[in-house]
């Protein structure tokens, strides 16, 4: 089933914008102490930003999906890209409304849950939520996959109270089961587990890191080009099996300097929030550390480095940031990682690669908002932070205005 008819209509565009113009008056309260909102506010936002999903105009993938939800009801032997768990979802949906209610209402809602679940604001993770990465989140049926995961994965750092082994449990099945909601899922599972181990991702290891990238660009270039001779035939992107092939062959880079802004302001702060995610997993307070061994420290550029931390606050007596509790660490080293490995896919590796960068680097995007919350509530790195969540939300509305530019230029043409 072909819907010609149903394009970006700059009105529908247009109405994305106003609704994130009322997310930012409604969540805007949430960056001043104390961080929170009253609870009709809270609602409120939750549920503007799930009409925001709903109706998801901005993004080519609204229509897209559509096709696919009509295809899978009406058209005989239809063989879809999507998992057979959309396939199901479809079948007990009564129309297209109701089948993405269902995906984007229970992405919403475990999002919901882990955001009470992690040591800090939850309002204030709604507001950066909502400011820099809504339109992320509201993009594709992978969210299914990212809340699942992540939740899993907070509930293996910090468990529910005293129940260890049901929260052991439960993140586990959670981390299983997002495995059936995207072909892309194991990059992210793989990430949880290695963010559960917490001594991995210090200095050393970091500057290790970037010591054998260029290695392990040589490596992955290799692996492409033998999965690129042993695919090259493949020409059905319909199926499971040649979904890696299509998105090598896809080519969404577009010459411009309004699209080179686009990509400037939606993907930098994705590598600023990175950056202060990796100072904060290996920051550790003053009053930490051992009285004899924080004498011989402060002597040292550590303390400077220390100092350096809150010196840009707008309060000068603003104590120094406390450690990030272990589930806010795990976000962090998990922004890192992400970050580091799906930044390989962005240089040329003898294929185009740019279609799994932008994919791999939006399992981020989650993880993030936890980095760019706690950071702002304790202020730690004030000034980058607040640079950081600034560029996320210019980056958001200038993608609504490209969009709207764009489907404008298709009606008068």
């Amino acid at each position: 089933m072909e819907l010609t008819s149903l394009e970006p209509l700059p009105i529908l565009v247009f109405s994305n914008l106003l609704m994130i113009a009322f997310l930012l008056l409604l969540s805007k309260k949430a960056f001043r102490e104390p961080y929170t909102f009253r609870p009709w506010r809270r609602y409120l936002v939750i549920l503007t930003s799930f009409v925001f999903c709903l109706f998801s105009f901005w993004g080519t993938d609204w229509f897209h999906y559509a096709e696919m939800y009509f295809s899978i009801l009406y058209v005989s032997g239809f063989n879809t890209s999507l998992e057979s768990v959309y396939s199901l979802i479809a079948a007990v949906s009564p129309n297209y409304l109701v089948f993405r209610a269902i995906i984007w209402g229970v992405a919403l809602y475990l999002l919901c849950l882990m955001s009470k679940h992690v040591s800090l604001r939850g309002d204030l993770l709604l507001a950066v939520f909502c400011a820099v990465w809504l339109i992320d989140f509201s993009y594709g049926r992978v969210v299914m996959a990212y809340t699942m995961m992540f939740l899993g994965g907070s509930l293996l750092m910090k468990p529910i109270g005293d129940k260890r082994l049901v929260s052991l449990m439960l993140g586990i099945v959670l981390l299983l089961l997002s495995l059936f909601f995207h072909k892309t899922a194991f990059f992210g599972v793989a990430l949880v587990i290695l963010a559960l181990f917490p001594r991995l991702l210090n200095k050393r290891t970091f500057v290790l890191a970037m010591i054998m990238y260029p290695f392990v660009l040589l490596m992955v270039q290799l692996l492409l080009m033998q999965f690129m001779d042993t695919a090259v035939d493949a020409r059905d992107h319909s199926s499971s099996s040649t979904v890696g092939q299509a998105y090598l062959n896809e080519d969404t880079r577009e010459i411009g300097p309004a699209y080179l802004l686009y990509l400037i302001l939606r993907y930098v702060p994705y590598y600023m929030v990175a950056w202060i995610a990796y100072k904060m997993n290996i920051y550790q307070p003053e009053a930490a550390i051992g009285s004899a061994e924080a004498t011989e420290i402060a002597e040292s550029a550590e303390i400077a480095e220390s100092t350096e931390i809150t010196e840009d606050s707008e309060d000068s007596e603003t104590p120094a940031p406390p450690e990030a509790p272990s589930e806010v660490r795990f976000f962090s080293r998990l922004t890192v990682y992400c970050v580091l490995i799906s930044t390989i896919f962005l240089f040329d590796l003898g294929a185009n690669t740019f279609t799994l960068y932008m994919r791999f680097l939006m399992y981020a995007f989650i993880p993030g908002c936890v980095v760019l919350a706690w950071a702002w509530q304790y202020k730690f790195y004030p000034r980058l932070t607040r640079l950081t969540i600034l560029l996320g939300l210019a980056g958001t509305c200038y993608a609504l205005l490209y969009s709207f530019y764009v489907s404008y230029l298709g009606v008068a043409t």
